[in-house]
């Protein structure tokens, strides 16, 4: 299990390997046949059957729990050394109170192993084979955080070289010619917040790109390339600080879901060599979206460095502290406009040239990536006033206007609203993804408020009241326009709905809830204080 979920999480994302399995056993003899029917297949009967489902579903995660039967079997065997007899007794429906046994697990020589637990033997060969970090800030984490982190920055570039390699075949498709000697910062700096653009040129469709685009998954990437891009996210993971919520595994979700929005993103369909009228409306339909790897390469990109070196406090927060990024930026979005200087100066450097010579060919491109990624991070601001009513005025013209908007601005909000939506898409998934996420958020507000960094009130008393707040005035609005800028197909009412069960759900339960974390937050705390891990 362990290896199978290592490989998924670089497929699937974070918290992969987070899943865990429970097995049960039971031996006796079963009724076999195939039913008829229009999904006729062949099927187990009988109180056997039904015997060992009770064996799994009384189980503990990772563990595998057999019957006295499979156990009388493995004595008579002479394997009576796999199993060891579970403590309390079990009650399976229909059989009342029964003894049940645990079956052993080995681990790797050289070691440690809980002599019953699947999990433990799995948790020790996890931290065995990590390394040890230091964090931007100094601090030395765990081996489990460790390999965490290492786990997540693999997954991080095996989806950027994916892109990459799009990049690459939509380049080759129009024989375009790498201009290597460019540099990245030899236009005069401005502050990120002043390069907002209005709206971003979109490339137009051609069928013999996609075609290319679609064979990208056969191509390999230089080595050179793929080294500086692993360096590059392994920099970018250490620059973020060790905050309960913004942090690089937050980074690492943010890019999850923007992944998952834009594999949703309705796609032309390819079949020939030739454009076709129908195969244009269906590109123009999702605004250009589908067609260009630079920009979903830039989406992702964004959502990777989006909160590099946040301090785990608002931005008004660091402004009325005078922070030196608030009184380098004027005080405007302190936070994002320093997340992307940091993420630029980075890939500025003359170590990263083959990277950036690989996303973009030319100094044009270059520019539009830039403009890509400023609007993105910059749209993640959404408590600045300023920037919000820029927003909903664009959104106005663009899909409630009285004449037609290009499909350039439309696409531009798309973008925006893409990159927004995956930054709290926690609030947008199932209830259990919700709760650890606001949790997480809860704890870092409490940490800085003990701090003198946070608001004017213990955050545990309003809290139940803002999250409703929220829900009302961001959340659901944000989900509706998802909705309504009709790009992502049959799944385009998903965020919604979860929105709004998990609205409802906190409305009834949310009190309870922040009455617990406050209890989990003090127990860490004294935890802490008196040198509990």
């Amino acid at each position: 299990m362990g290896p199978l979920t290592r490989q998924m999480e670089v497929r699937l994302g974070p918290d992969t390997t987070k899943l865990g399995f429970r097995v049960g056993l039971h031996s006796g003899p079963v009724t076999a046949g195939v039913l008829r029917g229009e999904k006729s297949r062949f099927q187990l009967f009988g109180d056997t059957v039904n015997m060992a489902s009770r064996m799994e579903s009384t189980g503990k995660r990772n563990y595998i729990q057999v019957s006295n039967s499979t156990a009388s079997l493995l004595r008579a065997s002479g394997k009576e050394h796999w199993i060891t007899k579970r403590e309390d007794m079990v009650r399976a429906k229909g059989k009342g109170l029964v003894q049940t046994y645990w079956v052993k697990t080995s681990v790797p020589p050289g070691e440690k192993s809980d002599e019953n637990s699947m999990g433990d033997s799995f948790d020790s060969e996890r931290k065995s084979s990590s390394k040890t970090f230091i964090s931007a800030d100094g601090d030395l984490h765990g081996d489990q955080d460790n390999r965490i982190r290492k786990t997540l920055i693999e997954w991080q570039v095996e989806l950027l070289s994916r892109l990459l390699k799009r990049i690459i075949a939509k380049r080759c498709s129009h024989s375009s010619e790498v201009q290597h000697s460019f540099d990245v910062f030899a236009s005069e700096k401005t502050m990120p917040r002043e390069e907002i653009a209005d709206e971003v040129k979109m490339p137009s469709f051609n069928t013999r790109t996609s075609l290319r685009i679609a064979s990208s998954q056969y191509m390999q990437l230089p080595p050179e390339v793929l080294d500086q891009l692993e360096d590059f996210v392994t920099s970018v993971a250490f620059l973020y600080r060790d905050n309960s919520f913004h942090n690089y595994e937050h980074a690492c979700h943010v890019t999850m879901s923007a992944n998952k929005f834009l594999t949703r993103v309705v796609d032309p369909k390819v079949s020939g060599l030739d454009d076709s009228s129908q195969q244009a409306h269906s590109y123009e339909y999702a605004y250009g979206l589908t067609g260009d790897p630079l920009t979903q390469f830039a989406i992702i990109f964004s959502a990777l460095i989006h909160d590099i070196d946040h301090q785990g406090v608002s931005n008004k927060q660091l402004t009325d502290e005078n922070n030196r990024i608030a009184i380098m930026y004027n005080g405007k979005s302190p936070a994002e406009q320093n997340s992307i200087d940091l993420a630029f100066e980075v890939l500025g450097s003359s170590q990263y040239r083959d990277l950036v010579s690989c996303i973009c060919a030319d100094k044009e491109e270059l520019k539009r990536f830039r403009q890509l990624v400023v609007n993105c991070v910059m749209a993640t601001d959404v408590f600045d006033k300023e920037l919000l009513a820029i927003r909903n005025k664009k959104w106005k013209k663009a899909f409630n206007g009285q004449t037609e908007s290009s499909s350039d601005l439309k696409a531009t909000i798309v973008i925006e609203h893409i990159i927004q939506a995956a930054d709290v898409a926690h609030t947008m998934q199932h209830w259990h993804v919700y709760q650890k996420w606001n949790e997480k958020l809860f704890v870092e507000m409490c940490t800085s408020y003990e701090a003198g960094r946070g608001p004017a009130k213990d955050p545990a008393l309003g809290w139940y009241e803002g999250e409703l707040w929220f829900f009302d005035n961001y959340i659901i609005p944000l989900a509706k326009k998802l909705e309504e800028c009709g790009v992502f197909g049959v799944s385009s009412d998903e965020c919604l709905n979860y929105a709004l069960e998990n609205r409802k759900e906190w409305e009834t339960r949310g009190r309870d809830l922040v009455k617990s974390m406050k209890e989990r937050y003090v127990g860490m705390k004294e935890g802490k204080s008196s040198g509990m891990v």
